[in-house]
This record gives structure tokens, C-alpha cells and sequence, in this order.
């Protein structure tokens, strides 16, 4: 082997390594937010799931991408943690699409298909021309890569160093498994890693499957590194589902080892195909295929194996972040959806504030010290929120300049809405304090008063969920329907200020609690314009 050698087996992995990487961008932008919803919410029972997670894997060419999601999805409290793991066991199938691919005889045309993918991307406008493009561009840069690498890489086979090495992994399996997941693990990329054997295969580095089968398994197990360190700083359910990834593969490891030992596998494969490069391709696949239908029946028992592994509940976290995490930029549907689900945590604590204040605001004995303290802590947390969010919707749109116009609509609408829901919490913390200053004033409303307060402090919150309900899709009404009952609520208000003014004629109401009568009213119908502003951010 010689320099030059070397540096051609590192300009192919780079050429391999980069179609790989380009293809899976290409086929994601094509997808678009599609793969979240398909992630998110078909995956009703663990053998759908599986059938999703291949699926997506065998799209996207990157089981690292779909269990990354996986792991943020269950992070964000999307996706539940038990059919998580059968989107696992799937993706684990689905990354062996790739080394089926390459086995595909297409080396003497990559070059013709290269050039038509960048020329999709060169000479059209068009966005899906551009991705499918890029799919197109991926597909051939990887079989360049590919030649690339396997040219370089044929002096190996006359090097007994190398050719001593790979015998002894032949019967040094725990040596094998080590050396194949530490190389994945730095790789990044199971389906790099395998196309890396197939390519000495095809160059006569390696003669026979029994030299690199606990290399592949391996492989594999180095494979959950992503998911692993996407878990890390997450939620319990988070670090268990990547758990599995790990549990999966570690079983599946051992499983083939006693197999590989007592049946005669090798000369199975084999009989399949006489090419190195093909065979290493289908021991790929059906290693991974056969673990997943043998291990499958028993993923409950795994759920609890990884619930022993990772014990314990989640603490509940006040002033701070619970689902977005910084190192969740990189995969942007990820992010999106654990802030959103931030977001919800955000208008929880509004809607809590709101429903807290109203209520000690209508009752007639004095509120507790531990209801103005909740009400003080959680508009600590709001005001965090409002900054910490929006810091976060911030870097989610400088780390994705392909954020797909759905996607920045959500964004958007994000940044409007937590606005509106730090001035709901404003407002429900002007009302505790009228509320503190009243009673520490030993003041009262008359009964008149406290009947519309009763009243329209009802309607309000009503009208806060209505609104929010349609920010969420899940109402019938319609934006007319919101606008009419928020106009219902003015019209209350003002009704309300002109009884008010009766009764200060009258001298029913003292001019000290009429004047803190008129800042509550104030309030409360600002708390309607903020909740009618979060139903109008749904419409943009």
C-alpha cells in the first residue's frame, strides 16, 4: 500500500460518505414535514410502528435520522415510549436498504448519473427538482466513491498484515465486534460502514463472509451512538427508547454469534450470490430482518429490561427548558416539535395563572399563602419561557435554511402566540395583586359586583380555551365564530362598567374598590384580545 493508495480509499469515503449524506437530504426535503407526521402519528401499535420506521429508514437512507426523531419525538412527549420501540426495531431493518443498493451493479454509469442529478440542481429553479436532484447526485457521488475506494483499496489483498487481521477475526469474535462498533461509532454511519466492506470485498480484500460477519454485528451495535448522545440530558422514556436501540442490536449480536457457530450459515449466504459484495449485503439484511421477527414478540419484556436500566420518574422542572434541547438544532423537525410542545407548557402555566387569579378574585375568603406563591413562581417560569423560547425558535431558523414552508409557518405562529401568552400571564398576575391589595385593605365588592365578576371571569376562560382550542385545531368553530366571542366579551365589559357607574351613584360601591373594580374589568378584556390574537396566529 502507498501513499497514494491511502489517500484515494480517504477521497472516496469522503465522496461515499457525502452521496450518502446528499441523497438523504434530498429524499427529507422531498418528504418534507410529512416524515413527522408519519413518525408522530402512524404509529398506533408496535408492528405499524416497525413497519413506519422501515419504511422511512429504507426513504431516507439513515437509520441515525429516524431514531434521532424517534428519540426527540418521545423526548417531546409526542410519541409514547412503547411505540417508540417498534419504529426502532424497524429503522434497524430499513438502514440495510442501502448496502442492497450499492450491491447494484451501476459503477460503469455513476459518473452519467451524477451528472444528470447536478444538473437538476444547476439548471433548474424548481425546489423538488433541486431535492430530487440531489437524490439523483447522492446516488451517483456514491458509487464514484465507491470505485474510488475499491481501487485503492486492492493492494490489500497481498498485504498479509491486513489479510492476518481479517482471518482472526474469523475466530476472535469479541475482538471483531469491538473493532466493527468502535468504527461505526466514529463513522457515524452503519450504511457507510458496511459499504466500506463491500468495497475491499469488490477490490479482493476479502475472500470469504465468515471473515467479517461479527465485523457487520459490530457495525451495527457502534450504530446507536447517535441516539445514544441525542438522549443524553433527555427524559427518562428519551434514554430508554435509545436504550433499546442499544438492547436491539446487543441481542441481535449475540443471536447471530451462537447461529453463525451451529448452523452453517456461510455456505447459505453463499449459495445466494457468488459476489463478496452482494453476500455481505444479504447478511446484512436478513441478520437484521430475522433478530427483528425473532426478537419482536418480546418487546414488551425489553420495555421493562430498559425501564430496570433507566429507573426512575423524570423530576418536574419549573424555571426551565423541560423539552427543548440545544443538540436537537441539527435535526429541525426534532426541534419544532419539542418547542411546541414548550410552547403548550407555556400556555398550561397562562391558563393556570388566569383560572388561579379568577378564582381568588371571586371567592369571599382570603386567598392562601401557598395560591399567591404558585401564582408568583409560575409567572417566573412564563417569563422564562417567553425568553428561552423564543432564543430557541431563533437558532431553529438559522440552523434550517431549508426549513420547508410549512415548517417556518410554525415557527411563525410560535413566535406570535408566546408573546400573547407572557401578557395573559401579566394580566392574571395584575389580578392577584388587586386581589392581595383588597383583602390586605380589608375592602369587599358589593354583591352586585361580585356577580359580574363571577359572570364574566367565566366567559373569559371559556373564551381563553375556545381559542386556544382553535390554535390547536380542535374546535369546529371558525375564526368568525372566535371574533363574534370576543366581541361578546367587550360588549359584556362595557355593559358591566355602565352597571358599575349606577352603583357608585348609588353609593353602593366605595370609590377606592370602584376604581380597582375598573383596572380588574381592564384586564380581563385584555385577556380576551391576547386569546383572540393566539386563534388569528392559526390563520396566517
Amino acid at each position: 500500500m502507498t501513499f497514494a493508495n491511502w489517500t484515494g480509499i480517504a477521497g472516496g469515503l469522503a465522496l461515499f460518505l457525502y452521496g450518502i449524506r446528499v441523497m438523504g437530504d434530498g429524499l427529507r426535503n422531498l418528504a418534507g414535514a410529512k416524515l413527522k407526521v408519519v413518525l408522530e402519528k402512524l404509529t398506533r401499535n408496535r408492528f405499524l410502528g416497525a413497519l413506519i420506521g422501515f419504511l422511512v429508514t429504507a426513504v431516507i437512507q439513515s437509520s441515525n435520522a429516524t431514531t434521532s426523531m424517534t428519540v426527540g419525538f418521545v423526548d417531546a412527549g409526542l410519541m409514547a415510549f412503547t411505540r417508540a420501540s417498534g419504529v426502532i426495531i424497524g429503522a434497524n431493518v430499513g438502514t440495510t436498504v442501502t448496502g442492497l443498493l450499492i450491491a447494484l451493479k451501476i459503477d460503469p454509469i455513476a459518473p452519467i448519473v451524477a451528472f444528470v442529478g447536478v444538473s437538476a440542481i444547476v439548471f433548474f429553479k424548481n425546489k423538488n427538482v433541486n431535492n430530487f436532484g440531489g437524490v439523483i447526485a447522492g446516488f451517483g457521488i456514491l458509487f464514484i466513491g465507491m470505485t474510488l475506494m475499491k481501487g485503492n483499496m486492492a493492494p490489500l489483498a497481498n498485504e498479509p498484515a491486513f489479510t492476518n487481521m481479517l482471518m482472526s477475526f474469523e475466530h476472535k469474535f469479541l475482538l471483531a465486534i469491538l473493532v466493527g462498533a468502535l468504527f461505526t461509532a466514529v463513522v457515524q454511519s452503519v450504511s457507510a460502514s458496511v459499504g466500506i466492506l463491500q468495497a475491499m470485498a469488490t477490490a479482493g480484500a476479502i475472500t470469504g463472509i465468515g471473515q467479517v460477519v461479527y465485523l457487520i454485528l459490530g457495525m451495527n451495535i457502534g450504530s446507536c451512538v447517535t441516539a445514544v448522545v441525542t438522549s443524553i440530558g433527555g427524559t427518562k422514556d428519551a434514554k430508554r427508547t435509545a436504550a433499546i436501540h442499544v438492547l436491539f442490536n446487543v441481542f441481535a449480536a449475540i443471536l447471530f454469534v451462537i447461529t453463525w457457530k451451529l448452523l452453517p450459515m456461510e455456505s447459505w449466504i453463499s449459495a445466494l450470490s457468488p459476489h463478496m459484495k452482494t453476500q455481505i449485503a444479504y447478511f446484512n439484511f436478513f441478520e437484521k430482518l430475522a433478530a427483528a421477527i425473532l426478537i419482536f414478540p418480546f418487546l414488551p419484556l425489553i420495555e421493562k429490561l430498559a425501564r430496570v436500566i433507566i429507573p426512575g420518574e423524570d423530576k418536574n422542572k419549573s424555571k426551565a427548558l423541560v423539552h427543548i434541547k440545544s443538540s436537537d438544532f441539527a435535526t429541525l423537525s426534532v426541534a419544532i416539535a419539542q418547542a411546541q410542545n414548550e410552547v403548550a407548557r407555556m400556555y398550561d402555566l397562562s391558563h393556570r395563572n388566569l383560572a388561579l387569579a379568577c378564582k381568588l378574585l371571586t371567592q369571599e375568603k382570603a386567598p392562601s399563602h401557598g395560591d399567591m406563591s404558585a401564582i408568583e413562581k409560575n409567572e417566573e417560569t412564563i417569563d422564562y419561557l417567553n425568553h428561552a423560547i423564543t432564543d430557541a425558535l431563533i437558532k431553529i431558523t438559522a440552523a434550517g435554511p431549508g426549513l420547508a414552508p410549512s415548517d417556518a409557518r410554525v415557527v411563525d405562529r410560535m413566535h406570535h402566540v408566546i408573546c400573547d401568552y407572557e401578557r395573559i400571564g401579566d394580566h392574571a398576575d395584575n389580578i392577584a395583586g388587586y386581589v392581595r391589595h383588597i383583602r390586605e385593605q380589608g375592602l369587599d365588592f358589593s354583591g352586585g359586583a361580585r356577580e359580574d365578576l363571577i359572570e364574566l371571569t367565566q366567559k373569559v376562560l371559556d373564551f381563553v380555551v375556545s381559542a386556544q382550542a382553535f390554535f390547536d385545531g380542535k374546535t369546529e368553530f371558525t375564526i368568525d365564530d372566535i371574533e363574534r366571542m370576543e366581541e361578546s366579551v367587550d360588549g359584556d365589559v362595557d355593559r358591566i362598567q355602565e352597571q358599575h357607574i349606577r352603583r357608585m351613584e348609588k353609593g353602593n360601591c366605595t370609590p377606592e374598590i370602584g376604581m380597582l373594580f375598573v383596572e380588574i374589568l381592564t384586564d380581563l378584556e385584555r385577556v380576551a384580545d391576547h386569546a383572540l390574537n393566539v386563534a388569528q396566529a392559526a390563520t396566517r
